[in-house]
């Protein structure tokens, strides 16, 4: 088979109108960023008002964390992705509790 015939016979399957599934993967990836960066940003927040409280500078708590002064400073404008063991790690340096769970 050649090529060509390869590439009619395949056109035969070939749907006439545009595929969609492009647009709705973008549009999926586009809420599910904004879900994690509104947790993020609700985060920062609280490690802003806990480190002005405890009056800790983002040198303090970036060792506390044993990270850089750049990481502490993505997590305080909600930049960045938190892993569950990276908010446990911000709970036990500031010694404050961010998630809030109930267990029946």
């Amino acid at each position: 088979m050649t090529q060509q015939e390869a590439i009619s016979r395949l056109s035969r399957y070939q749907s006439q109108s545009q595929s969609s599934w492009r647009d709705e993967e973008t549009s999926r990836r586009i809420a599910k960023q904004q879900g994690w960066q509104q947790y993020s940003r609700r985060i920062a927040i609280k490690v802003a008002l806990s480190m002005t409280n405890q009056n800790i500078s983002r040198q303090e708590l970036a060792k506390r964390l044993n990270r850089s002064k750049q990481y502490v400073a993505q997590i305080l404008k909600g930049e960045i992705d938190l892993s569950l063991n990276d908010i446990c790690d911000i709970e036990s340096a500031l010694n404050i509790h961010i998630l809030q769970y109930g267990f029946a």
